[in-house]
Parts: structure tokens; sequence; C-alpha cells
């Protein structure tokens, strides 16, 4: 029979020229009539081939005898005898081979021979392409072979999600967080497959048993339970694998787990016994256990440090929090405490402390003693400071200043000194001025801040002695009376003395109402009108025991300066002479005083200039003023209204000269 259908295939061939397909219908039609006695029984190979992907169907087209060859390769489809895929190699080489595909496959379908055995290649599988293949082999010697494939088609699993078992909120990567001790469950959700995947949970990379909790048509779902976290389940991995062939990679979704931790441990590194003021110590605070990282904060009290510093050291775990510490003597006796905390759970806090043995040197007040007021302090009474004194150690010695003088225990100068208290005793206006107690310990000595004494009085003469007032004939003067007093709002009464009479001024021709100053414009109008004017103050203490003296006498012209001094010196790399004298009577006039500098041989004048200061006569001279000259003299004079003075001589002076010289008139 098959000798026939080969025969009449070669016949339609010669006829139809190239109408293959006919003489392939023709064939089949007969070979499938044909299948059951041709072949003998043949077993099923079992394909699996993932939907989208492609398949390998294998038909082994090995001849079994030398010198045999493959004739024609036929593909069907179930029990279908129309074939879904041919390869015709009559009357050609094989790689020349004709190839025919049916709609069905085509051009999804190729034969490949290069592999062993030789198989149909299907691509872009689909469901509906699983089921049972059959392939048949004819030879030009050998038997016709006949094989058969039962082709698989597997849908992995489309989608895999993670969602906390009471929530039901799906999870990205991150779980929780959650705390010590609360149950934790998590479920797996798979979604699709064929067959039904299995799914396997791994924890930390261990795999372990879940609990399948729903299984239909078209999802999964398996549920992993912790019933109480520990802190050791912090960022724990869970990983959920869904898989149905080892064709393609599984679907997985790893989740990790975030458990807050509070601390375990807090620990302050060192802790001094001693601390000196104002110095700097670093202080270290060590916390463990906690996470999300631990809060550390200092205090002193309950009062917060806002410059402690974290360490970042890569450990979350493990925090290190320094802090920069300066204790003040305030701070003596206190706690300083280094807390850690859970910035996200309450109630976590732990806390380490130490008290501080801060030393320092004395810390002082001075105070004026109750029930004084230090407003109405008047001379006559008696006043008492008190030294309040904080040291660590404790201070061993007080001393007592005024206006930066010590004071000594003098009983009988009414001064009394006792522990530490000062006691003043019928004070004067001379007890007025800065006080200031100093204490002294182990760390040094420090002084308090100034209290002021402010001891009123009655008015007294700012300067103790009679002042000659010179003045002619119907000339005017201005007399200036000047007082201290405390308070300072003083009323003046003036008084005219000579020989012959004594009479109170009348106020309308002074000045009085100045505050410590009054000031008279006084005329001597005749030989009869020059004596002596006194001047009398009185404020809210009382009045002026002894009065300012003011002799109106003639006036004249000055007396000479004398006993002159000269020395060289260099300020601000300036070289100067100075010149210094002592002035003579002023002739009851206010005197100006000047100096001229000659050239000895020639008698220029090289410098005219008048003293440094009104009161004295002080000069200075730059040395380059003098120059070129080398030999020189001066002449020195004083000058009031009535007239000059007679002049008083320096000679030979010698720009060389550094010593000194003395001249007189």
């Amino acid at each position: 029979m098959a000798a026939d259908a080969r025969l009449f295939a070669l016949s339609l061939r010669l006829i139809l020229g190239g109408f293959y397909i006919l003489v392939i219908l023709i064939l089949c039609i007969n070979a499938d009539e044909n299948w059951d006695k041709d072949d003998d029984p043949i077993s099923t190979v079992e394909v699996s081939a993932v939907l989208g992907k492609s398949a390998s169907l294998p038909c082994d087209i090995e001849p079994t005898t030398r010198g045999d060859g493959v004739y024609m390769v036929l593909w069907f489809r179930g029990n279908s005898s129309k074939p879904i895929y041919s390869i015709d190699v009559r009357g050609r080489s094989f790689n020349r081979a004709l190839n025919w595909s049916d709609e069905m496959v085509r051009p999804r379908a190729r034969f490949v021979t290069v592999s062993q055995p030789a198989a149909l290649i299907l691509e872009a599988i689909a469901l509906h392409d699983e089921g049972i293949y059959r392939c048949r082999v004819d030879f030009r010697k050998s038997p016709t072979r006949n094989f058969q494939v039962n082709l698989t088609v597997i849908n992995p699993p489309s989608e895999i999600m993670m969602y906390v078992s009471l929530e039901r909120g799906y999870i990205d990567t991150i779980v929780g967080p959650y705390q010590v001790g609360k149950e934790f469950g998590i479920s797996c959700e798979v979604r699709g497959g064929k067959p039904p995947p299995i799914i396997t949970w791994f924890v930390n990379g261990v795999e372990v048993n879940g609990r399948i909790k729903e299984n239909n048509q078209n999802i999964i779902v398996s549920v992993l339970t912790v019933p109480q976290l520990r802190r050791e389940h912090l960022n724990t991995t869970y990983k959920c694998r869904a898989t149905n062939t080892k064709l393609v990679p599984p679907l997985e979704k790893s989740v990790v787990l975030e458990v807050y931790l509070k601390p375990l441990s807090v620990t302050i590194m060192s802790k001094p016994s001693i601390l000196i003021s104002e110095n700097t110590y670093n202080l270290t605070c060590e916390v463990t256990g906690s996470h999300p990282r631990a809060k550390v904060t200092w205090l002193e009290g309950n009062v917060e440090f806002e410059s402690g510093r974290t360490i970042n050291n890569g450990n979350t775990s493990v925090v290190y929090s320094t802090l920069e510490f300066s204790p003040r003597p305030e701070d003596h006796g206190k706690q300083l405490k280094c807390r850690g905390e859970n910035p996200k759970l309450n109630n976590t806090s732990l806390e380490d402390l130490f008290h501080l043995n801060v030393v320092f040197p004395p810390k002082v007040q001075l105070e004026i003693g109750n029930p004084l007021n230090a407003q109405n302090i008047k001379e006559e009474d008696d006043v008492y400071f008190e030294c309040k004194v904080r040291a660590n150690p404790e201070y061993h010695r007080i001393t007592w200043k005024h206006n930066e003088i010590i004071l000594v225990q003098n009983a009988s100068a009414g001064i009394v000194m006792s522990s530490q208290n000062l006691v003043l005793q019928k004070i004067n206006r001379e007890n007025g001025g800065n006080y200031t107690c100093l204490a002294s310990n182990d760390r040094g000595e420090t002084s308090s801040t100034v209290v002021p004494l402010r001891v009123q009085f009655a008015p007294v003469c700012k300067t103790k002695e009679v002042t000659i007032i010179g003045a002619s004939i119907d000339e005017s003067v201005k007399i200036r009376c000047e007082v201290e007093a405390d308070p300072n709002e003083v009323d003046f009464v003036w008084e005219f003395n000579n020989s012959g009479e004594n009479f109170e001024l009348a106020p309308a021709k002074f000045d009085g109402n100045n505050g410590t100053t009054s000031e008279f414009i006084y005329t001597p109008m005749s030989e009869r009108d020059y004596g002596a004017l006194t001047c009398w103050g009185r404020n809210a203490i009382g009045k002026q025991k002894t009065p300012c003296v003011y002799q109106v006498i003639p006036a004249v012209k000055p007396s000479p300066l004398n006993n002159c001094t000269i020395k060289a010196s260099v300020n601000q790399s300036i070289e100067t002479l100075e010149i210094e004298c002592t002035p003579g009577y002023d002739g009851g006039l206010r005197q100006d005083f000047r100096l001229e500098a000659y050239e000895a041989h020639t008698n220029i004048i090289r410098a005219n200039v008048s003293s440094i200061i009104p009161e004295a006569p002080i000069f200075r001279i730059p040395v380059a003023d003098l120059l070129p000259a080398t030999h020189f003299y001066l002449i020195v004079y004083a000058k009031n209204a009535k007239g000059r003075s007679d002049v008083s001589h320096l000679e030979d002076i010698m720009l060389r000269d550094s010593g000194k010289q003395t001249g007189n008139n």
C-alpha cells in the first residue's frame, strides 16, 4: 500500500508540477488509514512549556540502518488525520527538503534537526496549544517510526502580594513598626497560575511552614504567624515564593520587619570626681539597644543642654553622645544626667547621673547691712558691711579694702572686723568711697564688686588755704568759691572783713545757686576795699563750719620762674627737650608761662612756646625745631594782666647733652 501511495504521488507530481500540497494531503489520507497497521505500540513523551514561550517536541529521525535516510516527516495534532507540519526529502538532499505547515502553527513552527533528537519548535505557546502531538517518520529502507508527545502548557502565577494578616494593607518592602511582645501575622496572596502554584515561606533564608488560608480558582493565600515578637525579630526578612514550574523563575516577594525597641542601658562613660570651675570637660554617654536610634539628652537637674552632640558610628543600636561641659560655681552640688529614650515610644527613657563636685575660687558679694538706708548715711553714723562668700573648698581668709587700700582692725579709729562683717563707727566724710571685700581659698582669691559708701556732710572748702586775689582799684575780678558737700544743693553767704569793718554782702551781688560753686564779681573802689572775702555754704546736713577765705590785695606783675631743669625724651619716635620750672608769685592774677629758644651764635629765635598746661611752667620743644643749631640758650618768664616777670636764662645748651641743665634768673 505504501508503494502504491508513493507511485500515485509521483504521478501527480509529473502531471501537476509544483502542487505539492495535494500530494501530501492524499499521502496523509493514506497514511492515516495505515497508522495502526504500520506502527508498533508507542509511548508518550511528556513535554511542558510556559505560556508565551516556546515548546520543543522531540522526534527521532536518525535511521537505524547504515545507508538509510529520512524520506518524509509528518506531524499531527491529536487524532486528526490532517498534518500540521511536514518535511519532504524525497528526491532531494535533506538540506533542500520541502517544509510545509498548517495555518494553525504557521509561522510559529519550525523543525530543528541540529538537536538530538530533532524537534518541532513551536513559538509563542498559547493555552490552546496543549494536547497530544504525533510524529511519523518514513525512511527509504527502514520501517516507519512513530512518536507521541503530550504537550502541557503551564501558566505561571501572575501576581504575588503580601499584607499584614489583620490589616489587609498591601506591603511594599517594610512592614511595621511593631513593638516587642505583640503578635505578628503576615499573609502572602498569589493570583493566577495553572497548575495551582506552590507557596513556600523563608525567614532570613531558612524555609519554614506556612498555613494555607484561602485556595479558590484564581487566588491562594498562605499565612505565617509569630505569636510574640522579640527583640531579635528586628530586621527579619520574610520571603514568600510561588511557583508551578521550573521552566521560569518563581515569583517572590520579600519584606523586612521593623520593630521598635526601647533602650537597654544608659551609661556616662567617665564621671569626674572633681570638676574645676570654667575648665572644659568632654563627657560621653553610651545608649544601647534602642531602635530607631535613641534620642540622647543631657540635663542638669531638669534643665536640658542644647550643646550635646551625637556621634554617628554607623551602629544605630549603640549611640554615643558627647557634651562639652564647662562647670560654673553655681553647678556645684547639682546632678548631671544623661537620658536615653526611643523617640517613637512612650515611657522608654533610662538615665545615668552623677553629682557635680565643682571647685572654684570664692564667689563674693558685699552688702551694706540692714536696716541701714545707703542713701541716708551721714557723718557720725555707724555703718556695717556684710561679706557673703560661697566657695568650694571653704574660704580661709577675708580681706577688706577702702578705695583699694587694705583695712586693718583699729578699734580706736572706729574700724572693727569680725568674721564676715566690717563695722565703721562714727564715720566722717573720709570714710566715704568704694569698699570691697576679698575672700581666699585653695583655688584663689576673689574680690567682690565695689560697693560705694556715700557719706553725707555739710559743706567744706575745696581749697584749705587762703586764696590771694590781686586787683587794681576799679578793676573787677571774679572770685570763685568751691565747696565739697553731700548733698550738693548748697546755699551760699558772702562776707567782707577788713581791719575796720565786717558785713554780709547782698545776695544780689553773687551767684549762689549753682550747686557747690558760687561766683562773686568784686571791684575794689578804694584802699579800704582791700581785705578778706569769706564764703559760707549750707546744705540739708548743716552749715559750713569754717568759711572759704579770699584775700583781695593790690595786683602786681608776676615773679620770675626759677629752678628750671632740662631733660631729653623720646615720645612716639620724636625726640624732644622738656623744660620744667618752679613758678613764682602770680601777682594776685592768673598768669601764663612762655619759653623762647635762641641760637647761641646768631641770637636767631628757634622756638617760642607756651607751657603745655596752663597751671605749671612745663615746656616741650621738638629737637627738630632747633636744628641746625647745636648751641643755644633759653629764656622763660611768667605773664599776667599787670605785665611780664623778669626773665630767667638757661645758657650754653648743647643738643648732644642729654643730661639735666639748671638755670636761674
